[in-house]
């Protein structure tokens, strides 16, 4: 008898537990589970446990970005940027910066883009301070992607989670 209400008091627990999870958005592009909610790592996932009523949404199409050595020197192009940070006058990043820089870095180099990252002279992109508002006595680092059309870049920021710093009409230089 012991035994068995104890393995009632498990199954109702675990039933019980599953359903307090945070449901995860189904228009998120993005594929990272939820963290910070208090339940236990260990914890086994369930699978098929309830039907949803509602289907599941397609995952975001995302639109061909210019590949960095595709970018032409005096071309206009549409800039998406994912994150912007300030360097110090040497170009120099500190290292809590750097972290958020390789994190949006490789967010884009999982959905297969190659992005355009790193400190440099925001200066070669004329449009960008103008367009994000960004301090002329100040240098940045950036990551980024280019797209040929304004409704490339739209389609790709619609799509993106975790969402971006910007985007900017500009013309390249000091690309020879």
């Amino acid at each position: 008898m012991v035994t068995i209400l104890i393995s009632v008091v498990v199954a109702v627990s675990g039933c019980d537990s599953s359903t307090d999870r945070p449901v995860a958005a189904t228009t998120s592009g993005s594929a990272q589970p939820a963290t910070g909610t208090g339940e236990p790592t260990g914890a086994p996932a369930t699978t098929g446990a309830q039907p949803s009523s509602t289907p599941a949404a397609a995952p975001p199409d995302f639109p061909p970005a210019v590949a960095p050595a595709k970018l032409e020197h005096g071309r206009t192009y549409w800039g998406v940027y994912v994150t912007v940070v300030r360097t110090d006058d040497n170009f120099q990043i500190k290292p809590e910066d750097q972290n958020r820089l390789d994190a949006a870095e490789k967010s884009l180099t999982d959905l297969g883009y190659e992005p355009d990252a790193g400190a440099y002279d925001v200066g070669c992109e004329q449009g960008l301070r103008e367009q994000l508002r960004l301090d002329p006595q100040r240098n940045y680092a950036t990551v980024r992607i280019f797209f040929a059309e304004q409704a490339m870049a739209q389609q790709f920021v619609k799509a993106y989670q975790p969402g971006i710093v910007g985007t900017a009409k500009v013309t390249l230089y000091c690309m020879d």
